[in-house]
């Protein structure tokens, strides 16, 4: 089992995560990474998106895709036409750390390990009266006053879909973002660095503007 990667203090959290994404892959290198087979499947879906509205889905696909490679740069794994799996190594072993998922009803969804609590403390997310009658789960991004849907996972969460449930597995906890169809850039950003909040726990940050390196083992 790789050691923890050292956590940096609460007011430091932020500026780690966005240098875990100060210099993410770009569409043709997320493709390099993936069996031929799923390279195939990638650009089909990107080409679908594309055929349909509404207009920047095709991009917004590619940029979570690249950015959750970044953070997870072990492995990746399509799941059908609509999942995207996202792997660390673990060990001798790979552990899944991330889902993007897209039903094709309009929200685009991803999934990480619960960071809510440090996003929480780090101010990317907060509670607000505004958005209080938004349901359970609706949550404010302070910087812009938008609502972003996080909603808590466990191994007890009703009907855990395969793409998703190993992030539960262990006893451990994951949080399932919601983008709407058409997110603005903070909502965006958001989901972003809430994922990269998650990955401080298995990457450290990057170091004098390199990229994100795996958590050395023992």
């Amino acid at each position: 089992m790789p050691d923890p990667a050292p956590q940096p203090a609460p007011e430091q959290v932020l500026a780690a995560a966005r240098a875990l994404l100060a210099r993410p892959l770009d569409f043709d290198a997320f493709l390099a990474r993936l069996p031929a087979k799923d390279r195939t499947t990638a650009l089909r879906r990107v080409a679908a998106f594309e055929a349909e509205p509404p207009s920047g889905r095709a991009d917004l696909w590619r940029r979570l895709a690249c950015a959750l490679m970044t953070l997870a740069p072990h492995a990746a794994k399509l799941v059908g036409r609509q999942t995207v799996q996202f792997y660390v190594a673990d060990g001798r072993y790979r552990k899944q750390v991330f889902a993007l998922e897209d039903l094709q009803d309009g929200p685009m969804t991803v999934y990480c390990p619960d960071a809510l609590g440090e996003a929480v403390a780090a101010g990317l997310l907060a509670r607000g009266a505004a958005h209080a009658g938004g349901g359970p789960h609706q949550w404010v991004i302070p910087a812009s006053g938008e609502a972003l849907q996080v909603e808590p996972l466990t191994g007890e969460s009703l009907n855990p879909h395969p793409h998703f449930k190993d992030l539960t597995g262990w006893n451990r906890k994951a949080l399932r973002v919601t983008l709407p169809p058409a997110p603005s850039p903070a909502q965006t950003e958001a989901a972003e660095l809430l994922c990269a909040i998650a990955a401080l726990r298995f990457v450290h940050p990057a170091v004098a503007g390199g990229p994100p390196t795996a958590a050395a083992g023992p």
